[in-house]
């Protein structure tokens, strides 16, 4: 016998029909990130040109990431609000660290780029997360 809960088809399609809505609500690179990368000469000293559009990028989210902060900040009732700033704060350690970590695998491109490119993706990850609370 089957115990699973059974979702029922209209509420199936509802849910199904609200997805979209939640996926454009989600923050991702920028254009400028993406014509950057579209333009790396993948000839010529291409982890530079990475480099450059990764570090562009990121500090065009570091701008987002403290709006939405702020933004939090203001949603949240008082006594919330020195636990986020201790959740931020260990986020930026934890950040810092996982991205060292990365940037000494021996993933290509290596180095420098996979440190950027991992504080871009953590940033981006932590946006959304900051956007979804409360």
């Amino acid at each position: 016998m089957n115990t699973r809960p059974v979702l029922p088809l209209a509420s199936l399609a509802l849910f199904l029909a609200a997805m979209p809505a939640f996926a454009a609500d989600t923050v991702k690179e920028t254009p400028q990130f993406t014509d950057c990368m579209d333009k790396v000469d993948l000839g010529a000293m291409k982890n530079s040109q990475w480099l450059a559009c990764y570090t562009q990028e990121l500090a065009r989210q570091d701008k987002v990431l403290n709006t939405e902060y702020r933004a939090l900040q203001g949603r949240i009732p008082p006594e919330a609000k020195d636990p986020l700033i201790k959740a931020q704060r260990a986020w930026i350690a934890y950040r810092e660290a996982w991205c060292k970590l990365e940037q000494e695998l021996p993933n290509a491109p290596g180095g420098e780029v996979n440190y950027q490119a991992c504080l871009l993706d953590q940033t981006l990850l932590q946006i959304n997360k900051l956007k979804d609370v409360f």
